[in-house]
């Protein structure tokens, strides 16, 4: 559909905008890549008159005995509401597949928003191992849904091939950066300091920062990370190690990794999400070490900010990045990512060529064209 037919539809159904429900996860948790992703698509579609959106969500803690009892029993009786009165019922996430047949006997129809395929192998500790086997119980609920959205095509086509979701209701809607965080130049980088410094107490001067945002996981494979600075064997390092310890044991064996090392690094949680263009700016490096990304906006915002990438060479980075990023191919190697990582803070010009190219990359993925596609795919879902 062409953005003049969708113009000329959204005034059409001005009059009589279709209900969508959006069942969110904890509020404490916007920050983080999952539910950002879905109150970045709610904002956008509120731009279109075509839909009114009801984002619902569950005030407590993540690890809260509140929350569990609102998401398991609470949210089911909701989802009843939400499926006899609106057009269309959203999920944020795979955590709550279980409501997909509630909503479907309830009459309504349900969108699933499918972020990563949940493999064996990746997890580690009780608290993971857990989660790892009740995403993968709820996984064959996803291919029921009436629409899987998927930030990346590789997604997708896992969904298609390990989860047998329908080639006809597995769309693909990226992440939208707004560009919200000021580009980084001397200036702007000295300010980000400064603020570190005042609301964090982290120190720099004349040091190589490198910058890691997301949950500490075992998949994130942060300990790589550490193993490769050990061997770069530089003093003149900072690690900023921006999330939540998901799991305590790999944070645990990260902070003993760096202490042995001597590696300065700063494990910071609780950062408010205008505290995070600070950390962005502060940089030199991004790196991502991780095994598995659903898309991995992280790296997008880095590119936005103007700092250079290094990631896994993964196929979804390759989606979603091309040749705008130090692609590390040994995902567990020290000694690999310990070469690339010596390489990029040795090459000005390589960092700088990156930089250009990764601020190329990161505009294809702007609101207006991410918001336009959005709305396409959810009215064909509910007008047919």
């Amino acid at each position: 559909m062409s953005d003049s037919l969708l113009t000329a539809n959204a005034q059409r159904l001005g009059a009589n905008p279709a209900r969508v429900v959006w069942f969110l996860g904890p509020r404490p948790a916007s920050w983080n890549g999952v539910m950002q992703y879905s109150l970045d698509c709610i904002e956008m579609m509120s731009a279109f008159p075509n839909f009114t959106i009801e984002a619902i969500d569950i005030p407590a803690e993540p690890r809260s005995f509140k929350r569990y009892w609102l998401q398991l029993v609470i949210y089911p009786l909701r989802a009843i509401a939400a499926a006899r009165s609106s057009s269309l019922v959203v999920l944020y996430q795979e955590d709550l597949s279980f409501l997909i047949p509630i909503i479907r006997l309830a009459g309504g129809r349900v969108c699933m928003i499918l972020h990563h395929v949940q493999h064996r192998g990746q997890a580690r500790g009780p608290v993971e191992t857990l989660k790892s086997w009740y995403i993968r119980l709820m996984q064959p609920l996803v291919a029921t849904a009436d629409l899987v959205l998927s930030p990346s095509d590789v997604t997708a086509c896992e969904a298609r091939s390990d989860i047998a979701v329908p080639a006809e209701r597995s769309h693909v809607v990226p992440v939208a950066f707004d560009g919200r965080f000021a580009p980084v130049n001397t200036a702007v980088r000295r300010e980000a300091r400064a603020t570190l410094k005042a609301q964090f107490d982290v120190s720099i001067g004349d040091e190589l920062v490198l910058l890691n945002v997301g949950t500490d996981e075992s998949r994130k494979n942060n300990a790589t990370l550490f193993r490769a600075l050990a061997l770069l064997g530089r003093k003149d390092v900072i690690v900023l190690r921006i999330g939540r310890a998901q799991n305590a044991a790999n944070r645990q064996e990260c902070r003993e990794l760096a202490n042995a090392a001597g590696v300065k690094v700063h494990f910071i949680e609780g950062a408010r999400d205008e505290d995070m263009g600070c950390f962005y700016q502060a940089a030199d490096i991004y790196v991502s070490p991780t095994l598995q990304e659903g898309f991995g906006r992280t790296v997008i915002e880095a590119q936005l900010v103007g700092i250079p990438v290094i990631a896994s060479d993964l196929a979804v980075y390759r989606s979603t990045m091309g040749d705008s990023f130090l692609p590390v191919a040994g995902l567990t190697d020290p000694a690999a990512w310990a070469a690339n990582i010596g390489r990029l803070a040795g090459d000005p010009s390589l960092s700088a060529e990156l930089v250009q190219r990764g601020y190329v990359n990161a505009k294809r993925f702007s609101p207006s064209v991410v918001g336009a596609l959005l709305c396409r795919t959810f009215d064909r879902a509910v007008h047919g």
